[in-house]
């Protein structure tokens, strides 16, 4: 099982004159969770790039799966063909079924073997197509994945029905998800453990947690949490430290001996602020952990799998049932 990381499921080729139907099956399969390449969706990061080194990159590196969508137009095209050179590149190198064609006609394509299996659009509907193309992908293990259209974020955030702010959350949670990926582990287990055990009390300025509290979710030392969390800065995190309150107790009496709290922050390095970045994090890690046990949801979060944010992505940990000894 290839247990790479790579940026899109699948990516598509195409001619421009078949653009409304690949169109229609992106759109279906991004609503089913498909991490999908299409220019339509990349205008602003393709915005200023050297199309030709990029594109090259993407269709020989950075798509589990490249559907090639051949038609007399996309044989005659410049473009299309430099896409499939840089696809068969990959193809050939790894001896694996990575192109997966279909077909609108009979064209033949330059270095595509007759010998491969293809899908036949003139015998498949659209909606057939999206279905195969959803069991060849199958359900990985995903790993530093946000969902497409993560509208359990929505959900939590309360935005369902503002389309702009949903723009915004979903800009803000990419780059929580970047700043993540760019930590050591230890680094991001302090975050993240902070995000998730800790008072999301003061939200949106900080969460904050015992410091004690944090050292036994984490295994860590406190002095060794300090210096994790203050090597973060350049990713946008800033965390204090400070003496506990009676409002941070909130406990009547004497309180026998000394504790401190770890305040955390974080702002979009970017200088977006189009949403409230910490409530973002913050819904994030709840959902990608919500419904699951301490265990199983720290799985998720080791992987920085965030499919839970998604109802077509999301899973609902199984209960063990126990058996009584009449039963068994």
């Amino acid at each position: 099982m290839d247990e790479r990381e790579y940026a899109y499921d699948v990516g598509l080729s195409f001619a421009g004159e078949q653009r409304d139907y690949v169109e229609g099956v992106a759109d279906a399969l991004r609503s089913r969770g498909i991490r999908v390449f299409l220019d339509t969706y990349e205008k602003a990061a393709l915005w200023g790039k050297n199309l030709y080194e990029h594109l090259s990159d993407v269709y020989q590196n950075r798509c589990r799966y490249c559907i090639l969508f051949v038609s007399a137009d996309y044989a005659d095209k410049v473009w299309t063909n430099h896409e499939r050179k840089s696809a068969q590149a990959r193809a050939i190198s790894e001896k694996s079924e990575y192109i997966l064609p279909a077909i609108f006609d009979d064209t033949k394509v330059d270095g595509l073997l007759e010998t491969i299996s293809y899908i036949d659009l003139r015998e498949t509907t659209q909606d057939e197509l999206v279905e195969l193309i959803l069991e060849k992908v199958g359900a990985p293990v995903r790993r530093n994945y946000l969902p497409p259209v993560p509208d359990r974020l929505f959900e939590l955030l309360g935005i369902e029905d503002d389309a702009d702010a949903q723009e915004a959350a979903h800009s803000q949670a990419w780059s929580f998800l970047q700043a993540l990926r760019r930590m050591t582990p230890d680094e991001r287990q302090a975050v993240l453990c902070l995000f998730r055990f800790g008072c999301d009390v003061d939200l949106p300025e900080n969460v904050h947690i015992n410091a004690d509290l944090l050292r036994r979710h984490t295994g860590k030392s406190v002095a060794t949490l300090e210096r994790l969390l203050g090597d973060v800065q350049s990713l946008g995190f800033t965390c204090s430290v400070r003496k506990a309150t009676d409002r941070d107790h909130c406990v009547s009496g004497t309180i026998l001996g000394e504790s401190y709290m770890f305040d955390l922050t974080w702002v979009d390095l970017r200088g977006i602020h189009e949403y409230p970045e910490m409530i973002v994090a913050h819904a994030m890690v709840e959902g990608a952990t919500e419904n699951y046990c301490e265990e199983h949801g720290g799985e998720f979060l080791d992987r920085l799998d965030f499919s839970q944010l998604a109802r077509v992505t999301a899973t609902a940990e199984t209960p063990e049932v126990e058996t009584s000894p009449a039963s068994s």
